[in-house]
């Protein structure tokens, strides 16, 4: 399938640029987000609503510029995909693709995988890291291991194509093709062969011998009518030796190769040569180990095999804990442990109140224990016998996206709404809050949104009452003087 090519957003460019040092610092892509939401892909997003998180995310660069991976989930889930964000390890949302249409249709017994284009700057796709890697097939490149197509015979022989690889066969029918019939049997050619089957003699390349010469002295060895290369053995003193140019009748032209002479000393040492531990870096025989007192025994001089041990307790000694000379292993401990098992008296009790429950007579196991608050439990603020836990408190409902809302514990909640669009008029909305209020609204806020900096722009941002719903959101103009807004954000409180 084609490749999906992402938007980075500025949250994944910050991350992967190092404006401090001027340079960049490596991300690693660590999972991806898919929702069945399209959403305005922008470079401002941190996250996407109703997302469901996938860890099996793999990649690689295929180019200086670009990043290729693939998404799989082998879950029993089924979900419609219209968004998809790429996360690092951080938690940062790196890229963003979106679409109206499903991209993917995932059912329970099925395993998606969705490919995607990131592109970089030069040089920065081979800061991106990934994990599992396995399941990837990109594109293959000279660096990356991907799939390819097999050229053609045409497209090898016309060597246009950069990206598809030459079989055995067709890389043979090249080679055919390109021995020129002018170059056989030509220097530098292709040798051909006559009608005995072996190469033509005028094709033939000069061979140079090298001999071996047996002489009985140096008189003979210079006698010899030899060329570079050759060597002499002469019986009368062993040696061999080869002549490095010519003439051979001059003596330093030849050059010894062998000396098979005595051993003439030994560290320094000639004669009938003795060694000491010292001449061949050895510890001395005479050297001791001694074990100081304690658990330790054994020890003694280094003309033999040494043995050191440890002293171990008996459980009567460890009982009578006189002796400062051994060590205690577990079996000795167990005297230890009877005589201390029992000592607790067993009518005692423990009892547990307000949050705490269990406990009971010390004659058996007992368990003590604190009921967690669930989430209604926390947002309804009414029983006193439960713990309010940071992962209670972590599941509170939220939507932390441009149009998205926070609940409290007990029911509390702050909603805001970013909404974009140019105005310039006075123009009245009706906005639609996230979720419904239960109970009341309380103060809202509307404020004019400019995408740049302007003194001159103003429309007012106004809000009329409020139902639980929604409200209307009023853009009035101060004068009749460059009147633009380029959208307007909503902060609502209540219950």
């Amino acid at each position: 399938m084609t490749a999906l090519v992402c938007t980075l957003t500025e949250a994944g460019l910050a991350a992967l640029l190092n404006a401090a040092a001027g340079g960049t610092n490596a991300v690693r892509i660590a999972s991806a987000g898919v929702t069945a939401t399209a959403v305005l892909v922008a470079p401002t997003l941190t996250g996407l609503p109703n997302e469901i998180r996938i860890g099996a995310v793999a990649g690689t660069p295929i180019d200086a510029t670009t990043i290729h991976l693939t998404v799989r989930d082998e879950s029993a889930a089924a979900y419609t995909v219209r968004t998809i964000g790429l996360y690092l390890d951080t938690g940062t949302l790196f890229a963003v693709y979106s679409q109206p249409d499903p991209i993917v249709e995932k059912a329970s017994v099925s395993t998606m995988f969705v490919a995607l284009d990131v592109k970089l700057l030069e040089g920065q796709a081979g800061l991106v890291q990934f994990g599992e890697t396995s399941f990837l097939n990109p594109p293959a490149s000279e660096t990356v291991k991907g799939v390819a197509y097999f050229a053609t015979i045409s497209e090898a022989l016309a060597g246009a194509v950069a990206d598809k690889l030459i079989s055995p066969a067709t890389m043979k029918r090249c080679l055919d093709n390109y021995v020129l019939a002018e170059r056989l049997g030509e220097p530098g050619g292709v040798a051909t062969l006559g009608p005995d089957g072996k190469l033509q003699l005028s094709q033939r390349p000069p061979i140079d011998l090298i001999d071996v010469w047996a002489v009985e002295n140096e008189a003979q060895m210079l006698a010899l009518n030899g060329t570079a290369g050759d060597f002499a053995v002469r019986t009368d003193n062993g040696l061999v030796y080869v002549l490095q140019a010519v003439p051979a009748s001059v003596l330093g032209n030849w050059l010894e190769i062998s000396t098979p002479a005595p051993v003439s000393s030994v560290n320094g040492k000639t004669g009938a040569v003795w060694l000491s531990a010292s001449d061949v870096g050895a510890v001395p025989t005479g050297r001791q180990i001694y074990v100081i007192d304690g658990p330790l025994y054994g020890g003694g001089n280094l003309g033999a095999d040494v043995g050191i041990g440890l002293r171990v307790s008996s459980q009567d000694d460890v009982v009578g804990g006189q002796r400062w000379d051994q060590v205690v292993t577990p079996g000795g401990l167990l005297p230890l442990i009877q005589r201390i098992d029992g000592k607790v008296d067993r009518s005692r009790r423990i009892d547990t109140g307000g949050l705490v429950t269990g406990g009971g007579a010390l004659d058996g196991d007992r368990f003590i224990s604190v009921t967690a608050a669930g989430t209604d439990d926390i947002l309804a603020g009414q029983r006193w016998d439960v713990a309010v836990t940071p992962a209670g408190l972590a599941n509170l409902p939220k939507s932390l996206t441009p149009n998205g809302y926070f609940m409290w514990p007990g029911g509390f909640m702050v909603q805001w709404v970013q909404y974009r669009g140019v105005f310039t008029t006075d123009t009245a909305i009706y906005v639609n809050f996230p979720i419904a209020f239960r109970q009341i609204v309380l103060p809202q806020s509307a404020t004019a949104y400019l995408t740049v900096p302007n003194r001159y722009r103003d429309l007012w941002g106004q809000v009329t009452e409020p139902t639980l719903g929604g409200a209307y959101v009023q853009l009035q103009a101060g004068d009749p003087d460059d009147n633009r807004a380029d959208g307007f954000d909503l902060i609502v409180f209540g219950r």
